[in-house]
């Protein structure tokens, strides 16, 4: 009796030991399939924020160019105004500025109202007049303001992917003492690598719940 009774716990024993390590393979398992996954989806998702970054970089320069056109254009009739102003021919200077941008007028009529021919203190000229605005370099400055905002997504998803990639190969260790516990015939040192690898398991997936979740 006391022999069946021993035969009886150590089949317990060894019963109970094969069911945590299949749950510890299993968690394991499951966990680094989906730290594979979220990694994967990461990856894609800086992808497709760099891509974005390439492409408002470009709209951005485009825009850029066209506000540095209209500024030497504007530059160009002040310059041709100013000669007719100062050889006295009105007809020339209003020919000039009736031909003005709607932004250069308005930051004309404001340096005018300066008296910049009387004034020293005046601004040099109209384009350096707060109402001379462009819309192409406003235009520039959102475009490049989101493309640096692309690329700070792009580096955090690089972040999240390399983080989760590195759970993975936690996880892979997981799995590792759990198989090798398998292969060991010594209890002792058989609950010693199931116990390394549950504390290893469980602390790691606590950190995978802190992380951020792709959806992409």
């Amino acid at each position: 009796m006391a022999k069946e009774n021993i035969h009886d716990e150590k089949e317990r024993f060894r019963h109970s030991i094969e069911l945590a390590t299949t749950i510890i393979l299993a968690l394991s398992t499951i966990a680094s399939a989906w730290c594979t996954y979220q990694a994967t989806l990461w990856s894609g998702i800086q992808a497709f924020r760099l891509s974005a970054v390439d492409a408002l970089g470009r709209k951005s320069a485009e825009q850029t160019i066209r506000a540095g056109q209209m500024r030497t254009t504007d530059g160009i009739l002040f310059i041709e105004y100013l000669k007719g102003k100062e050889s006295h021919k009105d007809s020339l200077s209003n020919f000039f500025y009736n031909r003005f941008r709607p932004e250069l007028k308005r930051a004309m009529d404001a340096w005018l109202a300066t008296k910049p021919f009387q004034n020293p203190q005046s601004p040099l000229h109209p384009l350096v007049m707060e109402e001379y605005n462009l819309e192409s370099e406003q235009e520039a400055k959102r475009l490049s303001e989101e493309s640096a905002q692309k690329f700070d997504e792009a580096r955090q998803a690089n972040e999240n992917s390399d983080h989760y990639v590195m759970l993975t190969v936690i996880f892979a260790s997981v799995m590792f003492f759990g198989g090798i516990s398998t292969q060991i015939e010594s209890p002792r040192y058989r609950i010693t690598l199931l116990v390394i690898g549950g504390i290893l398991l469980c602390s790691t997936l606590g950190v995978v719940y802190s992380y951020p979740i792709a959806f992409e």
